[in-house]
């Protein structure tokens, strides 16, 4: 899961950006499904409000670490979760 502080034209960069470093990975992007805006139980820096994100992704093992520190770095991502599923 992804939370995002973005809205309207922002919102299509971080999809963009996402799809673009996911496909450098070899990995495939499966469904997003975007979870509307919601408001955060506290206060990530000054933003109290923010959109949720939920993508499919398929990677290889060793190229989670590397999208794990692409996400960390993202200026427009505040929190992210990678989750395997099986």
């Amino acid at each position: 899961m992804v939370t995002a502080n973005v809205a309207g034209e922002n919102q299509k960069k971080l999809e963009a950006k996402v799809e673009k470093v996911v496909k450098a990975l070899d990995g495939k992007l499966g469904k997003m499904v975007e979870m509307g805006r919601k408001q955060l139980a506290y206060k990530i820096g000054k933003v109290s409000e923010a959109a949720f994100f939920n993508w499919s992704v398929e990677l290889p093992a060793a190229s989670v670490v590397q999208l794990e520190k692409k996400l960390t770095v993202d200026q427009d991502v505040l929190r992210h979760l990678l989750v395997v599923s099986e």
